[in-house]
């Protein structure tokens, strides 16, 4: 965190997306991503994040004011990666729908697969369909009562996943404010850019599957890294994400060194 002296006051400003909070997450989407507004949009962005009344900051004087932009830099820095749960848990209506951890963290491969195909090709076409059922992927509702005291309890809030809901899910959560959906799709952008640091190999793989214009299907990455060593997809489904992308980086680098080998 930064501080800011306006006029008297001290305003304490987020430095990094992670440490945004829930409103202010909501609050900096609607400008990103809404119409612009009569006032600058870095000018808002510095409201959003200083919390310092917009009729305070129109008061400064315009060269202190440009000055004091740069506290926004790091939400168009591509390095600052957002990977924060901040929307844990959402409202439709009168269920609640968990999301994952932080960074992916209790994420199962086979609800990543859905997921990643579902946020490319919302990326892709910006479909509403694509994107409500990406969201269905990832946020379902939570079970009643269930928490660490349970017998049940595995970590996990959600519903287990099952691919069969998936449009059921989606057709609910449709109904969730733009901002939210944003968020959500901002959030994700972010825990994905950490996967493709922690595990390049894997990543390039799946790229030049996209790059021989196929789908770059997360199962048909996986066949060619395992030659069927991991298993079938329904064998892998329920393992733990990261878990499984360290086996598929392994095999990667394998992979990788067998084709330099094939060419000496």
């Amino acid at each position: 965190m930064d501080t800011l002296q306006i006029w008297g006051t001290t305003y304490k400003v987020p430095t990094t997306w992670n440490e945004l909070t829930r409103a202010q997450l909501l609050h900096l989407v609607r400008v990103l991503y809404g119409p612009e507004g009569k006032l600058p949009r870095p000018l808002q962005l510095l409201h959003v994040l200083s919390g310092a009344p917009l009729a305070t900051l129109l008061q400064l004087p315009a060269v202190q004011c440009v000055q004091l932009y740069s506290v926004t830099d790091f939400v168009f820095d591509e390095q600052q990666l957002f990977t924060q749960q901040l929307l844990p848990v959402v409202r439709v209506g009168v269920t609640r729908y968990a999301g994952p951890k932080s960074s992916l963290g209790n994420v199962l491969f086979g609800e990543f697969i859905f997921a990643d195909t579902y946020f490319r090709a919302w990326a892709t076409c910006q479909s509403a369909e694509a994107l409500h059922l990406f969201l269905a992927a990832l946020y379902r509702p939570v079970v009643p009562g269930l928490g660490p005291s349970d017998p049940r309890w595995q970590g996990d809030q959600r519903e287990a996943f099952n691919e069969h809901r998936l449009e059921y899910f989606a057709e609910k959560l449709q109904r969730l404010p733009d901002d939210q959906k944003l968020a959500i799709t901002t959030w994700y952008r972010g825990c994905r850019a950490q996967l493709e640091l922690e595990f390049p190999e894997v990543f390039d793989v799946q790229q030049q599957e996209v790059g021989a214009q196929q789908d770059g299907d997360w199962g048909r990455v996986l066949r060619k890294l395992s030659g069927g060593a991991f298993g079938t997809l329904e064998q892998t489904a329920r393992q733990h994400l990261r878990t499984l992308m360290a086996e598929m980086q392994d095999a990667a680098r394998d992979y990788k060194k067998q084709l330099k080998d094939a060419k000496r």
